[in-house]
């Protein structure tokens, strides 16, 4: 029994350390919002950033792609133009066939910990509720690659990255907010 808990507490020990790195869009400069409601009507246009988290390393390299899952030709959600950090010397593709990002200096994934990657200027010609409702924005794996990855400082090795989806248009629920037996009635 103490040797099964021992193996358990290993192999979950090993998979939460190294799966710390995620890389998400998020709706304002500094990461929080992943959720973004466009004005009406269309066009609308906005900025979106694409940040890295918790890469605990020197990063030098990415390999991402973007994918929006309900509109695969991307005719609701459009990247018009992209903006790349100064710390980028090279980059290959765009981010929807495919996008990779090398860097130096190295930045730095310990300290503050967030690094935006990209700024993209968006154009939505949907309406929310009407042909957009709920509408996901995936960041992926590359598609040549099939992987979603960094490398690091000095010898270049690989890491993982988990990718996070953002939402366009999310369906919310409405409440009452006389009291707190209007909430309850909704459940």
């Amino acid at each position: 029994m103490k040797r099964l808990l021992l193996a358990f507490f290993v192999v979950l020990f090993a998979s939460t350390s190294l799966s710390g790195a995620t890389m998400g869009l998020y709706f304002d400069l500094w990461p929080g919002t992943m959720a973004y409601t466009p004005p009406e009507p269309p066009p609308s246009f906005f900025d979106v950033y694409l940040y890295l988290h918790g890469a605990d390393y020197l990063v030098t390299a990415l390999e991402y792609g973007l994918t929006t899952p309900y509109d695969p030709a991307h005719s609701l959600f459009v990247i018009l133009e992209v903006e790349i950090t100064s710390a980028a010397v090279v980059e290959l593709g765009n981010p929807w066939t495919g996008h990779a990002i090398a860097f130096w200096p190295p930045l730095n994934g310990f300290d503050p910990g967030y690094n935006m990657i990209c700024k993209y200027k968006c154009l939505s010609l949907g309406i929310c509720g009407v042909n957009m409702s709920d509408y996901p924005i995936v960041v992926g794996p590359h598609p040549d690659s099939g992987q979603l990855w960094g490398a690091f400082f000095p010898t270049n090795e690989t890491f993982p990255i988990v990718g996070l989806t953002s939402t366009l248009c999310p369906n919310l629920i409405g409440v009452q907010n006389t009291n707190w037996g209007a909430i309850k009635s909704l459940f």
